[in-house]
């Protein structure tokens, strides 16, 4: 039996070209790495794969993506997948329908008591009279049961449940989806902040329930914090040497999590402690007891050996005073790097890895640890559909070349443009890379009249994106974290993008820094051109996402030249050079008669 005869006729009659070399690839190996471009029906590949699994008596198979709306996707589609997200996708019950808090806002580990909670071997609630079952850990229950049908849920949640928890058995097949991006998500995943905030309200908490040695282990890894903090220039992200890391990790291992927990559970039990009003600290706890292995371990692998160099990077940075609306003044950050041999880890025997954005696939190889038999499969959508403008006239907006007049007179030429685009009924998505310029974007928008809507202020990005989906804003504005990926925008919602800056780190982000150390410089830029071509395709397929789609993506930075056009695949390039040295109006004109 072919691997095609899997595929969701149901859904479509029959598959695509592009499909079917797919997946005549796929069948040839085990574990197969695949660049297959937006709009090209990844999903039905990924389904016709686990089929075949399915087909052949596997039972544990998962479908991932770093999203839990590309999840539901996926979910609505085929009903024949569970569906599994991460704690942070869940409200919790413990405290009742008036205080909707998120499951990972909450103590949940030394909440004992919780009603709502799912045993895991029996599936009962720990209440049996209780109705209303936690949906984190239902979900959890479903998604071990080997019944053959196959899970699809987010990144984070297959990296928690396969890495630390000794409940799931290890995957038979899995699919990787947006496979690009699955070494930022677990290296997010893995890495901590400790401010001094919450340190102190952790000590002034153990202090009242007479748990004072525990208090003042603490209170000599907040001290010593502080101190290695004050070591920097104000609000300066400087990395940890080594000598500093060893006081931490000294300090760090005398705090003993076993007590810490008995004693927190009992004055939990004993209703000295507030679980409501109290329920942010008991949290940051939690995570100290059930973390602190975790911790050390994270700051040792900081440190270089003779065997390897660095795996993690630690930097602590300080406030001169405490920011007007926050209470962090203090703080340590330590950032998982190297994540590579744990993603390898977690790969089964069958294995398919997909992205419409690999480029390279020796750096993606380094950066994610995913090496297998690549293939890259061409688009056949019409190049005469769209345009990739990279303006003459555009100024250069690296740190080390740009002027304040530059970044400024750019933001008005993007938001005038826009307001010339709406006025004929083209809507825009404007991306940038920080949120400082984000902030100055809309400040501009509201002077220039263009009816630009952004996320801030307590509200959130998706909300955001669905407002403009129903019709609101003539312009999406936004970050590279939150609206250059994973975001769609198909059937006109959008025809314009204006892609203000390739995303090359700043000399003073600590990532950069620890990268500059780890690698020889030409490795090191080689790696992030590689990123920033990845942004560049990233970015411009939001809009782009059918054969009939009409779009134009403007790279406002003189940076692209060095890497635009060779980040394009071929049959798209036609899309580049009809419109290749013409200035940002001759741009702004040939884009009005395409669309119109």
């Amino acid at each position: 039996m072919s691997i095609l005869d899997h595929f969701p006729y149901e859904v479509h009659p029959r598959p695509r070209n592009s499909q079917v070399e797919a997946l005549v690839q796929i069948e040839k190996h085990d574990q197969t790495l695949l660049e297959l471009p937006q709009g090209e029906g990844k999903t039905d590949v990924a389904v016709t794969f686990l089929r075949a699994g399915r087909a052949a008596g596997e039972k544990r198979q998962f479908y991932i993506m770093p999203s839990k709306t590309q999840v539901q996707q996926v979910a609505n589609k085929f009903p024949e997948f569970k569906v599994a997200y991460g704690r942070h996708e869940h409200q919790c019950l413990y405290y009742g329908p008036e205080h909707p808090f998120r499951a990972d806002e909450i103590p949940c580990l030394l909440l004992a008591d919780c009603p709502h909670r799912v045993d895991q071997e029996t599936g009962e609630t720990y209440d049996p009279d209780e109705k209303d079952r936690c949906p984190y850990y239902q979900q959890k229950y479903e998604a071990k049961l080997p019944d053959g049908r196959p899970v699809t849920g987010t990144d984070a949640f297959y990296l928690f449940t396969h890495l630390f928890s000794k409940e799931f058995q290890p995957a038979e097949r899995l699919v990787i989806d947006e496979a690009h991006r699955i070494a930022e998500i677990f290296r997010n995943a893995l890495s901590y902040e400790i401010s001094d905030y919450h340190l102190y309200r952790a000590i002034d908490l153990l202090n009242e329930i007479d748990a004072e040695e525990q208090a003042k282990q603490l209170e000599r890894f907040a001290k010593r914090m502080i101190v290695l903090a004050k070591r920097r220039r104000l609000r300066s992200k400087v990395l940890l040497d080594n000598e500093e890391l060893i006081e931490l990790i000294n300090v760090l291992a005398d705090v003993d999590g076993n007590k810490l927990k008995s004693k927190v559970s009992e004055a939990i039990r004993q209703g000295l402690i507030d679980k409501l009003e109290q329920r942010e600290v008991l949290k940051k706890i939690e995570t100290l007891i059930y973390d602190l292995r975790r911790y050390i371990l994270s700051l040792e692998y900081s440190m270089p050996t003779e065997k390897h160099k660095a795996l993690n990077y630690t930097y602590a940075y300080y406030e001169e005073m405490v920011p007007e609306g926050k209470k962090v003044q203090y703080k340590l950050v330590i950032n998982s790097y190297y994540v590579a041999p744990l993603v390898q880890k977690l790969l089964p025997r069958k294995m398919l890895a997909m992205s419409g954005t690999i480029g390279n696939p020796e750096y993606f190889g380094y950066e994610t640890g995913i090496k297998a038999p690549f293939y890259a499969l061409k688009s056949d959508f019409p190049a005469s559909h769209t345009l990739i403008c990279l303006p003459s006239d555009v100024a250069d907006l690296s740190f080390g070349r740009r002027s304040r007049q530059d970044l400024n007179k750019t933001f008005r030429r993007i938001i005038r443009a826009s307001k010339r685009f709406a006025n004929r009924g083209h809507r825009s998505l404007i991306v940038v890379q920080s949120n400082e310029e984000r902030e100055k974007v809309m400040r501009f928008s509201e002077e220039e009249g263009l009816n630009a809507i952004s996320y801030g202020n307590g509200v959130h990005a998706k909300e955001v994106l669905e407002r403009f989906k129903g019709g609101e804003g003539d312009a999406l504005l936004g970050t590279m974290v939150h609206y250059g990926e994973g975001v769609d925008l198909p059937d006109g919602l959008a025809e314009v993008i204006f892609f203000l800056r390739p995303g090359y780190p700043s000399p003073f982000d600590p990532q950069a820094q620890f990268e500059a150390q780890r690698f020889p410089e030409g490795h090191k830029y080689a790696l992030w051109k590689w990123r920033a071509m990845i942004q560049c395709l990233q970015v411009r397929s939001r809009i782009m996402r059918s054969k009939k789609a009409k779009g134009v993506t403007f790279y406002m930075s003189q940076q692209f030249k060095s890497l635009l056009y060779h980040a394009l695949p071929e049959e798209l390039k036609e899309a580049y050079d009809r419109v290749r040295g013409k200035t940002f109006d001759e741009c702004v004109q040939e884009a009005e008669k395409l669309l119109d």
